[in-house]
């Protein structure tokens, strides 16, 4: 039986779980290859950051290309269900755009069946040398990546009634999954086997809190029996392998749906509601969707209720005033004190609290 590398490796990839959290972590190898780090080390964990340059940190041989070994002291932590997510919404298209929207992520450990000469070398002589096996993994693996990605989608689209699909609509997401899987529905069964479960043992602690002493952690447990969670680590050679494992954790764990953005169309997770229409996911602008959609719904709103539409026209009116006389104190007090007044009468509209009719009333016998 496999058992967890106890300190650093430079093979591999491992991923587990904690559903209380919200959080995956994963441990794998990774170039140092525009990217870098932000530790969190008093809860053990680090968030992957992209970054412009090659190699912000600079190794000790200039330009050269060294693995990041991993260790599963400090994992990668992101939001439960992301590696699925992001595997959903990546671009393959070409080598750049799959790096810069997957594989900076996760490397390329789970695809060392295309890795040329059967091996990711712990360095590289030069970024040329680097992106040159890197694109070459790409190239040959394209058609596998992509053809996973197509049956994640229609798997998940069919799961969560996604993408105009209607098909047992009102039955719920864990059934349809494992259904699916049993009858072959689709072809996201043939990626169910080359998993490995490494069970959690007590012994595998001792690393993280074995430096307490014995007192101080037999306290911790009588207030919290789940002080040191048990948690088993999934393992497979195949990127296909991990994603199934992501997606059953997430089918079986998670009272929130996955859906699908109604601004960019991309997948997610909501954070907090069931009924969110709008990611958090990055865009280019670094503008959320949810700030994107937010104004476009106020400007909807805007078209539709006269009410408010008088209000940013007033608004907008005084504002002016204001910038054109900015040593006229009183002006801008009046001004700040429509506003304030003026912005609590819609509040009393959006609680019911005064009609639409007396709102519009208001506003103009006061813009």
């Amino acid at each position: 039986m496999r058992k967890l590398p106890q300190y650093s490796f430079n093979e591999g990839f491992y991923i587990w779980f904690d559903i209380n959290s919200k959080e995956e972590y994963y441990s794998t190898p990774l170039y140092m290859y525009k990217t870098d780090f932000n530790d969190d080390l008093s809860n053990y964990k680090r968030v992957i950051i992209q970054e412009k340059d090659f190699y912000k940190k600079k190794p000790s041989k200039k330009n050269s290309a060294p693995k990041h070994p991993a260790t599963i002291l400090y994992p990668f932590a992101e939001q439960f269900g992301r590696l699925l997510i992001n595997l959903l919404n990546a671009d393959f298209s070409n080598f750049n755009k799959a790096y810069n929207t997957f594989f900076y992520l996760y490397g390329f450990e789970l695809l060392r069946e295309y890795v040329p000469d059967k091996e990711l070398i712990n360095t590289y002589k030069s970024e040329e040398e680097l992106t040159k096996i890197m694109k070459r993994v790409y190239e040959d693996s394209y058609g596998y990546v992509s053809d996973m990605q197509y049956n994640f989608r229609k798997c998940v689209d069919f799961v969560y009634n996604l993408n105009g699909n209607e098909e047992l609509k009102n039955s719920k997401p864990g059934s349809k999954f494992i259904a699916s899987l049993v009858t072959h529905h689709n072809d996201v069964y043939s990626y169910s086997s080359d998993i490995e479960v490494i069970l959690d043992t007590y012994s595998d602690k001792y690393l993280k809190y074995g430096n307490q002493s014995l007192n101080k952690l037999t306290e911790e447990l009588d207030q919290d029996d789940s002080f040191i969670p048990m948690t088993n680590v999934y393992t497979s050679e195949k990127l296909s392998n991990i994603v199934f494992v992501v997606l059953e954790q997430f089918v079986k764990n998670s009272s929130l749906p996955i859906k699908q953005c109604q601004h960019c169309n991309r997948y997610f997770i909501p954070k907090i509601r069931q009924d969110e229409i709008y990611c958090d996911l990055p865009n280019e602008d670094g503008k959320s969707c949810r700030e994107k959609g937010a104004k476009q719904t106020y400007k909807q709103n805007l078209e539709k209720i006269p009410a408010l539409l008088e209000y940013r026209k007033a608004y907008q009116k005084k504002f002016m005033e204001v910038a054109r006389n900015n040593n006229n104190k009183q002006l801008k007090k009046d001004f700040d004190s429509w506003k304030k007044i003026a912005q609590g009468k819609i509040k009393d509209y959006k609680q019911g609290k005064v009609t639409e009719d007396e709102l519009y009333k208001w506003m103009i016998e006061n813009k």
